[in-house]
């Protein structure tokens, strides 16, 4: 590393480190996901606390430490305070964050998956956060690799018509396709149609998608059927969520 390297990147976790260090997971633009060490930031005379807030975007100066580069500047660029004063968005936040982490290489940046990371935490902040993380799991797919198939059915291409479909890893079976199949999961029509919309319609628009109660476990079923092809272990924060809602 350089003498001095200056990062922009969004902070996903944060962990006590020795005594009163913590050790940061950021995805930066420049070097894309790292994890650097923020000294003496647990004191209260610490320079640094304000700028290294979890789940905010931040500009970082890093110089090179013995295990890990060391942060000896923060500058706070956007705060998303209720990402950490309401207790709701907080624990959508902590399942992005939880995911991306577990799904992201290291020091592998991508422009695009930077700005989606960006963008979640805008959504986080001011729509229904339900809706976010959902829209996370969308782009998150498909820049890994992993996009849905929902228009036709994937084993025989027939165009998809009806209120049920089976949904498994990739997209969904036709009725007749479905027989036989041991494993995945109910996807309905009102599920397809919001993907459909939080796969394409704008950002600014994302908070007027509505989808009823049912509709919503529904395709919670379905995306962590999909999830399954990107995970190596379940995620805690998910089933956190899921008692939380009961």
């Amino acid at each position: 590393m350089e003498q001095y390297q200056h990062v922009n990147g969004v902070i996903l976790r944060s962990r006590d480190y020795k005594e009163a260090d913590q050790l940061l997971t950021v995805y930066t633009r420049e070097q894309g996901k790292i994890t650097v060490q923020a000294r003496g930031v647990k004191k209260t005379a610490s320079k640094l606390r304000s700028g290294i807030l979890l789940f905010s975007h931040t500009s970082l100066v890093l110089t090179a430490g013995k295990a890990f580069p060391v942060v000896t500047g923060a500058s706070t660029e956007t705060a998303f305070p209720s990402l950490r004063s309401d207790f709701a968005r907080m624990s959508y936040a902590g399942y992005a964050a939880e995911l991306l982490d577990q799904v992201i290489a290291e020091s592998q940046p991508d422009e695009a998956l930077f700005l989606l990371i960006l963008q979640t935490m805008y959504l986080l902040e001011h729509i229904n956060p339900w809706l976010a993380v959902r829209h996370l799991e969308v782009r998150l797919l498909e820049l890994q690799g992993y996009g849905l198939q929902l228009n036709h059915c994937l084993q025989c291409g027939t165009p998809l018509h009806g209120e049920r479909y089976y949904g498994v890893q990739g997209g969904v079976l036709c009725h007749l396709c479905s027989h036989g199949q041991q494993s995945g999961a109910v996807l309905t029509q009102e599920g397809i149609t919001v993907l459909k919309a939080l796969d394409n319609i704008p950002m600014h628009k994302l908070g007027w998608v509505y989808i009823s109660r049912d509709g919503r476990q529904s395709l919670e079923q379905y995306m962590e059927l999909q999830l399954q092809q990107v995970l190596n272990w379940r995620l805690k924060s998910r089933d956190f969520l899921k008692q939380m809602e009961l």
